[in-house]
C-alpha cells in the first residue's frame, strides 16, 4: 500500500502545478486532467479461488498540449491506474501522443495525425460494433468503454462532399484482463504477457492494420461507412497447461461497418451493423454480423422543471450466438437518464439489459455531480437480477455485483 499512497501524493503535486497556458518561444503550452480515488465494493463473496474483495484505486490521466504559431500541435496524454489488489489492472498506457498537421488541398481541407491517439467511431449508446480502431483496456471498467492507445498514422480529407479517414496502424495492443487476484475474469485467468500473446498473422502484432472510413450528412442524416484489414481486436482463448493460464490469440479479420444516426427532433435514430470475415491459422474463413438498432427521445423541461429526460431503446443481435465474444448477442437495452440541469451538473442514469436467449437480466445505476469548480463525484452500482446458468458469456460474473464511487480532481 505504500506505493498507492505514494503515487496519490505525486499525482497531487503535479496537478497542484497544472492545469494552465504557457508561452515558449514560438510554442503554446496547455496542460489539464484529472485525478481520481475511488473504490469497487463488491456485494457477494469471491467466486473462484485467489479473487480478493474490494478494489480501491487511483488513477491520473494529464495532457500536455504545445501548439506552435503555425497551428501545428503535440499531444501527451499518460493513464497511469494503480489498484490496491490486483497487479492486472495496476498498469501505465499512454492514450495520446501524437503530432499534428493540416493544410489546404484545392477546396478541401487536410489534417495528418502521427503517433499514438484514440478514435470513436459509432451512434449507439450500450454498444458500439463497428468502433474497432482503438483496443479494449477492460481491466479500467467491465464495460469496455475505456480504450489503449493506439499507434497510427492517421489522414483527414475533408469538403464539402464529406469526410474521408484513412488509417495505418503498424503495431497491435492486446488487451487487459484481470489477474488471479482480481474480479470480472474467466475461471482460468487470461495470461497478459506481451511474448505469451499468439496471433494468426505470419507478422504477429507487426501485421499493418488499414482502415478505411467515409462520413457525410444528408440534411438530418448522418452516416459512415468503414472497412478494417488486420488483427482483430476480439481475442479467442487457448489453454496453456503450464502456467495455467488462459493465451490470447488473435485472428485475421476483414471488417465492413455502416453506423448511421437520424435526427428528427428530440428523436434520435441510431443503427449500427457489421459484417466480419474472419481468418484463423488454419486458413479456416467464418463470416459473421453484429448489429445494433434503436434510439433515443428527449424529453425537455419534464415536469415543468428545467431538467431533461432521456429515454434509450435498443436491440442488439449477433448471428454467432453463444459463441459471441461479446454478452449482448441478442439483448434489449432500456435506459433512462435524468439531468438536472442544475449548477452542478447532476444526472441519474437507470440502465437495463434483458438477454432475449437466456434469463438473464442485469441492472445499472448511476449517479454524477459536481461537488465544486475543480471536484467531482460517480456513484455507481451493478445488480444482477436474474441469474441463468447456460449463459456462457454472463455466469463468470453472477458474483460480482458491485457499488462503486469515484471522486476526481479536474485541473
Amino acid at each position: 500500500m505504500s506505493k498507492y499512497w505514494y503515487t496519490i501524493l505525486s499525482c497531487l503535486l503535479f496537478a497542484s502545478g497544472s492545469g494552465h497556458a504557457d508561452e515558449s518561444g514560438d510554442w503554446t503550452i496547455e496542460t489539464w486532467g484529472t485525478v481520481s480515488f475511488g473504490s469497487r465494493i463488491f456485494l457477494d463473496d469471491p467466486l473462484y479461488h485467489g479473487q480478493h474483495g474490494n478494489n480501491n484505486h487511483v488513477a491520473f490521466e494529464p495532457t500536455i498540449y504545445m501548439e506552435s504559431a503555425e497551428g501545428n500541435s503535440f499531444t501527451l496524454t499518460p493513464y497511469i491506474l494503480l489498484d490496491s489488489n490486483d497487479n492486472n489492472r495496476t498498469h501505465v498506457d499512454l492514450r495520446e501522443a501524437y503530432f499534428l498537421t493540416f493544410g489546404a488541398w484545392g477546396e478541401s481541407e487536410w489534417e495528418l495525425r502521427i503517433g499514438i491517439d484514440q478514435i470513436f467511431w459509432g451512434t449507439a449508446e450500450s454498444n458500439n460494433p463497428v468502433n474497432i480502431i482503438n483496443q479494449t483496456d477492460f481491466v479500467v471498467h467491465p464495460n469496455g468503454e475505456s480504450k489503449l492507445g493506439q499507434p497510427m498514422i492517421h489522414g483527414t480529407l475533408a469538403g464539402d462532399w464529406g469526410m474521408l479517414d484513412v488509417i495505418l496502424m503498424p503495431y497491435h495492443r492486446h488487451r487487459t484482463f484481470s489477474g488471479t487476484k482480481g474480479r470480472f475474469r474467466t475461471p482460468i485467468p487470461v495470461e497478459t504477457s506481451s511474448d505469451q500473446v499468439r496471433y494468426a498473422s505470419s507478422s504477429g502484432r507487426t501485421n499493418t492494420d488499414l482502415a478505411v472510413r467515409y462520413s457525410n450528412n444528408l440534411g438530418s442524416l448522418d452516416f459512415g461507412i468503414s472497412y478494417f484489414d488486420g488483427n482483430s481486436r476480439d481475442p479467442s482463448f487457448q489453454p496453456n497447461e503450464k502456467f495455467n493460464k488462459l493465451i490470447q490469440h488473435y485472428n485475421l479479420i476483414k471488417q465492413f461497418g455502416v453506423d448511421i444516426q437520424l435526427t428528427l427532433g428530440a428523436f434520435l435514430g441510431k443503427m449500427e451493423w457489421t459484417a466480419q470475415e474472419e481468418l484463423t491459422t488454419d486458413d479456416v474463413k467464418s463470416v459473421y454480423h453484429a448489429s445494433v438498432i434503436g434510439g433515443e427521445f428527449a424529453i425537455y423541461g419534464v415536469f415543468e422543471s428545467d431538467a431533461d429526460l432521456t429515454l434509450f431503446t435498443e436491440l442488439h443481435h449477433d448471428t454467432r450466438g453463444a459463441k459471441a465474444t461479446t454478452p449482448l448477442q441478442n439483448d434489449l437495452f432500456y435506459a433512462t437518464r435524468y439531468a438536472f440541469n442544475d449548477i452542478m451538473d447532476t444526472d441519474i442514469t437507470i440502465a437495463f439489459i434483458d438477454d432475449l436467449d437466456y434469463d438473464t437480466k442485469t441492472l445499472n445505476l448511476e449517479f454524477n455531480r459536481r461537488l465544486s469548480d475543480t471536484f467531482s463525484l460517480t456513484l455507481e452500482a451493478f445488480k444482477i437480477l436474474e441469474e441463468d446458468p447456460n449463459d456462457i458469456q454472463s455466469r463468470d460474473i453472477f458474483n460480482d455485483e458491485y457499488v462503486a464511487f469515484e471522486v476526481s480532481y479536474n485541473f
